[in-house]
């Protein structure tokens, strides 16, 4: 009796844990929770816009954010900076599958045993039915068996001189419920695998560099990256003549164009025409990025140093390797490669002060010229736009927007020291130990391109195929559940010696109850006559 009694409240629980989890109330207040989180975190990344990096990231995004440390680490451990991936996402989609589940597994044997043949009734039994008739033919039992509604599946048995039928009609239906709760449970897992496996990181990287990263086990080669702009059209700012800006408004014939510039001194704007050929829609990367069509990488997988794949990778035309997608989803502007060379430079040389000078010569990119203290000056490099990053000096752009040319000064092979000279600029910076100053006053042929670096998005969702079967499940089971109607008839025809039957007829039908009703009176019709 005492093992009864232990064993008895064990039992009261988990029937209760059973029944909490195999209702559609249950599930339903999980799939709310799950869409209004999931809305929310939609719209996260537009307040809070943490993105997990390399090493130190949580203190980098901390200060950025200006968020005391205690708050910030209550904030990663909900994983906010990647709601979709964090442990109560998934718990929550652990709940909804275990609830599906138990749902599936407690309504399948009623599916099960409705899918059979409808049990055979009396006479009395039927006309029990909300919807029952009985009436008597002047025909025999087997003349009234030719009129009985068709399209059914019928049970039959002959029992004391009378015939006992019952029909079910597309049956199949009644596991439309099943069918979509198994592909609802498929979406929940797919998403739960998604969450748990999968991956979504970010490369990046010039043309020519070889990109890795824990995510995935080979390597992709980056051999060449390119933006594409549109054609000349209306309401692109562009440069006319290398010279100024202005925004096309019209387009007339002869590929002439309308424009709209800035009147000078804030006056009011003014337009003018130009020909197509002199003018640029892509002249600042800043500026211009409304012109851009499309951006266009060519990707190399390598395993083992062996050259897999060669692919083109655009926008909305990822390469896909390994169940690996590599999107191309924009560029990084900031950190460019910038490729400059140079023919000569007239520059003139000063005494270190600047007040006395010294010379004017012209110097070649690869030559050098003799100084008066008998030491060398040579052209080390030059930037089209020179510009401070990191400490280092870079150029911003491939056009000739602040232009200098780095001057060295050798003996003996050995560097004495260098100066910067900005051609737009008379500043000059000269280190203690020069002896001289220069300025650069003129470079001849110039010439530069720009490469960014292309940024593509890698991602790998395992439960991708997970997903596409529980959408189809969904389709199906939702049509049969709402566009078959399932439906039911029970007879039984009872013949006389006087050449006529007794007849019983009730039907059943879940849905739809008048249109049944109707067809329903139609059998019976059919039957009298």
């Amino acid at each position: 009796m005492a093992t009864a009694d232990n064993t008895t409240p064990n039992r009261s629980i988990l029937t209760q844990l059973w029944r909490q989890f195999s209702s559609m109330r249950f599930a339903v207040i999980v799939l709310i929770i799950l869409a209004i989180v999931s809305v929310i975190s939609m719209f996260l990344g537009e307040f809070y816009p943490v993105r997990a990096g390399g090493p130190g990231w949580q203190e980098m995004w901390q200060q950025k954010l200006g968020l005391s440390k205690p708050v910030f680490d209550i904030l990663l451990f909900f994983q906010l900076h990647d709601p979709f991936r964090s442990w109560w996402f998934q718990i929550l989609l652990s709940l909804l599958s275990l609830s599906l589940l138990a749902c599936i597994l407690a309504r399948l044997p009623i599916v099960i045993r409705s899918l059979r043949t409808s049990e055979i009734r009396q006479s009395d039994a039927i006309m029990k039915m909300p919807l029952s008739r009985s009436f008597t033919v002047g025909n025999a039992p087997e003349q009234v068996l030719e009129k009985i509604p068709h399209g059914f599946n019928y049970a039959r048995e002959q029992v004391e001189g009378e015939t006992r039928l019952a029909g079910s009609f597309a049956a199949i239906a009644k596991i439309g419920p099943i069918l979509a709760h198994t592909g609802l449970l498929c979406l929940a897992l797919g998403g739960l695998f998604a969450s748990w496996l999968g991956v979504s990181t970010r490369i990046a990287g010039l043309p020519g560099d070889v990109l890795t990263d824990p995510a995935f086990n080979f390597k992709a080669r980056v051999d060449s990256f390119r933006i594409e702009y549109y054609p000349l059209g209306l309401g692109q700012y562009v440069l006319v003549d290398d010279a100024f800006i202005g925004k096309i408004i019209g387009k007339e014939k002869n590929n002439v164009f309308t424009l709209e510039t800035e009147g000078s001194h804030g006056g009011a704007p003014q337009t003018m025409q130009v020909e197509g050929k002199r003018l640029r829609n892509h002249f600042d990367i800043n500026m211009d990025r409304g012109n851009i069509k499309d951006y266009v990488s060519v990707v190399t997988i390598m395993e083992n140093d062996r050259e897999v794949l060669t692919t083109h990778v655009e926008v909305n035309h990822p390469l896909r390797y390994k169940n690996f997608r590599f999107y191309q989803t924009s560029f990084d502007p900031d950190n460019p490669r910038v490729t400059t060379s140079i023919d000569s430079v007239r520059l003139v040389a000063k005494s270190a002060d600047g007040t006395a000078v010294i010379d004017t010569m012209t110097l070649t990119s690869q030559g050098s010229l003799r100084l008066p203290d008998g030491s060398e000056v040579a052209m080390a490099d030059f930037l089209p736009d020179f510009r401070m990053s990191g400490g280092a000096p870079t150029s911003a752009s491939a056009e000739l927007r602040n232009p200098a040319v780095l001057f060295q000064v050798n003996r003996d092979d050995k560097e004495l020291y260098h100066q910067w000279s900005f051609l737009k600029n008379p500043f000059m910076h000269t280190a203690p130990a020069a002896t001289y100053s220069f300025q650069a006053l003129e470079i001849f042929g110039a010439r530069s391109s720009i490469t960014y670096p292309t940024v593509l998005e890698v991602k790998k969702s395992p439960g991708t195929g997970i997903i596409w079967v529980g959408f189809i499940l969904m389709t199906i089971g939702m049509f049969l559940a709402f566009y078959i109607i399932p439906q039911r008839v029970w007879l039984v025809i009872r013949g006389s010696g006087t050449g006529k039957s007794e007849v019983f007829i009730g039907g059943y039908c879940q849905k739809s109850h008048h249109a049944f009703t109707e067809k329903f009176e139609r059998w019976v019709e059919r039957m009298k006559g």
